[in-house]
């Protein structure tokens, strides 16, 4: 998303993903996966500004609930900000080199176990969201300007799957030690029971889940774009079970539903393929 994820993944243009930093898109590819009426196109927009919106502000949150319990991590993490602010104005490339010089900076840092460190998570998802919004839209800034019908970068797509597996493994790895028991949880859910979520300072194991969440989005993202549909739904899927509340993904499960359902004898609807692409 998504992290600061996007993954999170977020903010006003598409990234995304989710993004955690990240973050987050769906639609057409080519004749043999999808095809979409302009209705579903500007759908698939929308929920595509919300996921990098979503993003943003799960990162945003991050920052101030947890960035300066240790200082080392404020030098890496302000390239990582830096480079958010770019990409919302479309600076990609300048993002892009802002993720890398933080992704840099954390592997200098002595004394830190990178395999399951929150803030690498974030970056490496960052990185994933450049590469995914570059290989789905192009370089255009302005949702307006995207035109439907664009050839994916399917090599930049992929690519970006990398980062985003990356990421998966960091936050899946140490929740797989770190997480309470289900009685635990229930125990924290009735503490805070009549209070304002404002109120509610996340732990660590929620701050994990979340950032999960936005990462599996994007995932589901790519892996529409290369027509893996069954894949695209299960990631969506564990995006939720993770977050519930997390709406880039329910917003894209959504509508890759619909651009699954039967055409109608209206002609509303267009049917789909759910043919996967090759890989």
């Amino acid at each position: 998303m998504a992290g600061g994820a996007g993954w999170l993944c977020l903010q006003g243009k598409p990234p995304e993903i989710a993004g955690n930093s990240g973050l987050l898109i769906v639609m057409q590819t080519t004749e043999s996966l999808f095809r979409f009426n302009r209705k579903m196109r500007m759908v698939a927009l929308v929920v595509a500004v919300l996921s990098v919106a979503m993003g943003v502000m799960l990162w945003r949150h991050y920052q101030l609930k947890g960035l300066g319990q240790d200082s080392r991590y404020q030098a890496p993490m302000r390239h990582y900000s830096t480079g958010e602010k770019k990409m919302i104005r479309g600076n990609f490339d300048g993002a892009l080199k802002e993720y890398q010089q933080a992704k840099s900076m954390l592997e200098e840092i002595p004394g830190i176990d990178l395999s399951q460190d929150f803030y690498y998570g974030i970056v490496l998802n960052g990185i994933g969201t450049i590469h995914l919004r570059v290989g789905i839209y192009g370089r255009e800034t302005k949702p307006s300007a995207i035109k439907a019908g664009l050839d994916p970068d399917y090599e930049k797509i992929r690519e970006s799957l990398a980062y985003f597996k990356s990421s998966e493994r960091i936050y899946t790895t140490w929740l797989a030690g770190n997480r309470p028991t289900a009685a635990a949880i229930t125990h924290l859910e009735d503490s805070r029971k009549g209070k304002k979520s404002e109120d509610i300072v996340l732990q660590p194991f929620e701050r994990y889940e979340r950032a999960l969440s936005v990462v599996y989005t994007n995932l589901g993202i790519a892996s529409r774009y290369l027509g893996e549909t069954q894949q695209a739904m299960a990631y969506y899927r564990q995006a939720l079970a993770a977050w519930p509340d997390q709406k880039a993904a329910k917003g894209n499960l959504e509508t890759l539903l619909e651009a699954m359902e039967p055409a109608r004898p209206d002609g509303a609807a267009e049917p789909v393929s759910e043919t996967a692409a090759d890989q």
